[in-house]
């Protein structure tokens, strides 16, 4: 399996990253990375799994990579950190968390409007996110649909529950997140049809989210891994995802340690 991307991303592709705040990359993993993410994805899933939350179809896990060698593999053997060096145009990269998202078909919960940051314990530099398809993804079955330059607005949405789009009871963030849905034509969305091996690179600022999937036939297994660059600092607020706040971190350092490994790209 390459640590290296199967195709070069090319100049073009990382400035309209940094313009749209994401983009979909074609063909960039081979299917060896995602033959073997699809064993550990259905392994991880199991209803016996610690570390698993599920919900009428839509199964979601983090930090697979502390305790699942195939996942902990994919950090420092796969062409996730080169991809996230690449883009972020930075010479090193931290990685700092792996997130997993399984909706099967039928399944009717959509991932709400959000950006990532407001949920995040971190601040003071670029954070990417390496969406990898598992399986072909379509709008229909739950494919990620995104703001187009959203990530320029310089706003920080009051983060939502996933599992219910209730807004976050603690935040310091001020803005509620605009109601998209209402109406759409004022806005300039993106959504790419995916192969399994393709991957989306999105903005930790950039609005996205998805439906369920209507799909009655297609799984939409995916794995998103989150790359800092060298800046980011650990900065806890109120209202954000405990289970990423590291206590061996006081708030302003850097992220260090074993917990947040430099990868060589």
């Amino acid at each position: 399996m390459s640590n290296r991307p199967v195709l070069a991303i090319s100049d073009d592709q990382v400035e309209r990253y940094h313009a749209d705040g994401a983009i979909m990359l074609p063909g960039l993993f081979d299917m060896e990375w995602v033959e073997r993410l699809r064993r550990a994805t259905d392994r991880v899933i199991d209803p016996e799994y610690a570390y698993t939350q599920s919900q009428d179809g839509f199964s979601r896990s983090r930090n697979m990579w502390m305790h699942d060698e195939d996942f902990r593999a994919f950090v420092f053997e796969s062409p996730a950190a080169a991809i996230a060096q690449r883009m972020m145009r930075v010479g090193q990269v931290r990685f700092y968390f792996d997130h997993l998202f399984v909706k099967e078909p039928g399944t009717q919960l959509r991932t709400p409007w959000h950006q990532d940051m407001p949920y995040w314990p971190v601040s003071g530099g670029q954070v990417t996110s390496i969406w990898l398809a598992l399986d072909a993804v379509t709008r229909e079955s739950s494919g990620l649909v995104y703001v187009r330059g959203s990530h320029l607005e310089g706003k920080a949405y009051k983060p939502v529950t996933f599992t219910e789009g209730k807004t976050a009871q603690e935040s310091e963030c001020t803005d509620d997140m605009p109601d998209y849905d209402a109406n759409p034509a004022e806005f300039d969305f993106q959504c790419w049809d995916m192969q399994p091996g393709d991957c989306l690179v999105h903005d930790s600022y950039v609005v996205h989210g998805a439906a369920g999937n209507s799909s009655s036939d297609q799984r939409r297994r995916a794995l998103s891994t989150r790359w800092a660059e060298p800046g980011v600092v650990f900065d806890p607020r109120p209202g954000q995802d405990g289970l990423l706040s590291q206590a061996k971190l006081k708030p302003g350092d850097k992220l260090s340690g074993a917990d947040y490994p430099v990868v060589p790209a």
